[in-house]
């Protein structure tokens, strides 16, 4: 419920970037995100595509001055008291947001170059990963694309254990209007072709991205997801993309597993500014928290 807005940056006439803001206000708060809250996405936040072209001096001054006129819009135009903005994965100086009064957090996500070839990849994969990934091929379960319809059989899989927060209706419309071009689905099935997991990925220029899925699933015994991700890497090196994205690796709960693959850590960052008034309640909420916690212990 969310008003977008796609502010573009003009320099002498020429675009020179976006910066996606995405707006909704509640009763108490307004509130601003690049990318979008609860959509399951990491990055669609702010797009320069020729900083990397630029000299040190100028990019410096590049993005601080846009830091300050975006600042300005979010805070006085849009009258917003909170503020969360992801960067990509190698955008690295925050400190104009730091300076701006952010909080910056970094976030981390998995890459897999694929360059190497398959071979080189399988070796580099934990003993335990190999070893399940064969097991399940012994126990006759196989991986192939999947539909519009097994991208739901997926959700509904996490829905179940709480693990995605977007609709069922984004979840088709993202399929409706990417697939077959950039989306992939990736279903696990047994024997007898009753499925059992998958995965949606997200195909960008040279890049496969596990989206979402790969939610917990047993099969006599073993998990299918090493299955499903292994061959979804390997039709990824097969078609010619350099490299397969894990997303989400500051995710505890699912380090174990993602781990297995060996992908090379990367960083990104997650920036929040909260108003003043904000900040105090939030302070407020968290200790009253707290101190109901240690009644409970009691």
């Amino acid at each position: 419920n969310s008003k977008f807005y796609p502010l573009f940056l003009i320099e002498n006439g020429k675009p020179t970037g976006i910066y996606p803001l995405f707006f909704f206000k509640t009763p108490l708060s307004t509130f601003c995100y690049s990318p979008p809250s609860n959509v399951e996405l990491l990055f669609l936040g702010p797009l320069f595509p020729e900083i990397n072209t630029m000299n040190q001096e100028k990019k410096q001054v590049f993005l601080q001055n846009v830091q300050v006129l975006v600042d300005r819009f979010i805070r006085k135009d849009l009258n917003a008291n909170y503020i969360q903005i992801n960067t990509p994965p190698g955008f690295d100086d925050c400190r104009f947001f730091k300076w701006g009064g952010y909080n910056v957090e970094p976030r981390y996500t998995y890459d897999i170059n694929l360059s190497s070839g398959l071979d080189p990849l399988w070796k580099n994969f934990s003993r335990s990963l190999r070893y399940y990934i064969k097991k399940a091929k012994k126990e006759g379960i196989t991986v192939t694309e999947g539909s519009k319809e097994d991208a739901f059989f997926i959700y509904d899989l996490l829905k179940g254990r709480g693990r995605i927060k977007s609709s069922k209706e984004f979840i088709g419309e993202i399929f409706n209007q990417f697939f077959p071009d950039h989306i992939k689905v990736f279903i696990a099935k047994a024997s007898s072709e009753e499925r059992l997991c998958g995965i949606i990925t997200i195909i960008e220029k040279d890049r496969v991205r596990f989206w979402v899925g790969a939610p917990k699933c047993s099969y006599k015994g073993l998990s299918p997801n090493e299955l499903v991700l292994w061959e979804s890497i390997r039709w990824a090196y097969e078609q010619g993309f350099k490299i397969f994205e894990i997303e989400g690796a500051d995710d505890y709960s699912l380090y174990p597993f993602k781990r297995k693959f060996n992908g090379n850590v990367m960083t990104y960052y997650q920036m929040k500014w909260l108003s003043p008034s904000l900040s105090i309640l939030s302070s407020l909420h968290r200790l009253i928290k707290k101190e109901n916690n240690k009644m409970f212990d009691l």
